[in-house]
């Protein structure tokens, strides 16, 4: 039960290959090909809100799963626990956003004399928009630290003040992220089109955080498991995230359908403004968009018994992470970088630079313990459990 990920050399090494590798790619690219300067600052913000909506969903699956006092996830929880440890690096790479303000936002930009910008300058200014960068994270990085910290007590501790300790802990982000989820989604994403707004958008946001999230779990848990780790996960925890994938992704379609329908059935301009480039310009991406991160999610895992099957399970939730980075390129590099957007070298090297970094930071947290939080009181519900 006591088992221990090492995290060896040649890990370590390939990693160091993969951020080298795509770093020197895309400086290329940038110093050959001159690309836009929005297109630079917009692929680091994309790529950013990428990774953090990971880390933040992996923080929310734990939460949830406390608040309602769930139990089989435990032989998982640790993988979710280390996936949050991106948060603060994504912190310092949201503050350099700061020198490329004017190149994504056009309400960064001194002498816009626009009527709906001018209404929203109250909240859409610099040192405002900075503010609520710093609370935001604030608030994550000290709640899931302390939600981390508890939970590795539970190591080495049967005392159930630990346990009470979490579901307490775990309310106090379920309602602090509840909140900032939506804000922040505004002022980093929505914002982006200054003009334009959806009531749905901050929940439309979350719910790609989610199912990322729960697309990485599953992957880390296929890698762990194929490399001869976490032997307690049984078919019935993979049937549940496989349940959870699913699930979710029908709720992802469920809310792109209906701001998508009310925004094209209203035929407003200030409203379709935000669909009409994206669809005409981009047809093929809104399609795959779509097509991906509902048609394959739900045709790959309608059958119950292909939910159990980890190897395959693993294939769809790769799929779905690649069509939830499309979500969000579509999110953000039409009104970013406008006619200059596109998928190309500098978009691939970024988002393996970043997925570098990212699963180095995974990698090293899991290495750090033990992979079953060994004293946790709802560990023998998880090893008994049948889905």
């Amino acid at each position: 039960m006591d088992e221990h990920f090492i995290f060896t050399k040649g890990y370590r090494n390939t990693l160091a290959l993969i951020v080298a590798a795509s770093l020197l790619a895309a400086l290329i690219v940038i110093l050959a090909g001159n690309p836009s300067a929005s297109r630079i600052w917009a692929n680091i913000l994309l790529n950013n809100q990428f990774f953090l909506g990971i880390s933040l969903g992996a923080a929310f699956f734990i939460a949830v799963h406390r608040i309602s006092m769930a139990g089989w996830h435990t032989v998982i929880q640790r993988l979710p626990e280390a996936m949050t440890g991106f948060i603060p690096v994504a912190f310092i790479l949201m503050l350099i956003i700061y020198f490329g303000m004017g190149s994504i936002y056009e309400w960064a930009n001194p002498g816009i004399h626009d009527p709906v910008i001018e209404g929203k300058r109250a909240w859409l200014n610099i040192p405002f928009f900075f503010i609520r960068m710093v609370l935001y994270f604030a608030g994550w990085i000290i709640l899931v630290r302390i939600m981390q910290k508890n939970s590795e007590k539970l190591m080495t501790s049967t005392d159930l003040k630990y346990d009470r300790n979490r579901k307490l802990l775990a309310g106090l982000f379920l309602v602090f992220y509840g909140i900032t989820v939506s804000a922040s989604s505004w002022d980093w994403i929505m914002s982006i089109d200054a003009e334009w707004f959806s009531t749905i958008f901050g929940w439309y946001v979350f719910i790609s955080m989610f199912v990322s999230a729960l697309s990485f779990i599953i992957l880390l848990a296929w890698l762990l498991k194929s490399r001869g780790y976490l032997t307690l996960l049984r078919e019935d925890h993979v049937h549940d995230l496989a349940i959870l994938l699913f699930s979710f992704s029908i709720f992802w379609a469920y809310l792109w359908f209906s701001q998508y329908l009310l925004i094209w059935y209203g035929h407003l301009p200030e409203e379709t403004a935000y669909f009409i480039p994206r669809l005409h310009r981009y047809k093929v991406i809104f399609g795959l968009n779509v097509g991906v991160n509902f048609l394959v999610p739900f045709f790959g895992l309608v059958r119950s018994q292909s939910k159990k099957n980890l190897d395959w399970v693993a294939i769809i939730a790769f799929i779905t992470l690649i069509g939830h980075w499309v979500d969000y390129w579509l999110m953000i590099m039409p009104g970013a970088a406008g006619e200059s957007s596109r998928i190309g070298i500098l978009e691939v090297s970024t988002t393996l630079l970043y997925s570098g970094i990212f699963v180095f930071i995974v990698f090293r947290y899991l290495s750090q313990g033990s992979l079953i939080v060994k004293k946790d009181p709802f560990l023998e519900e998880s090893l008994d459990y049948e889905s």
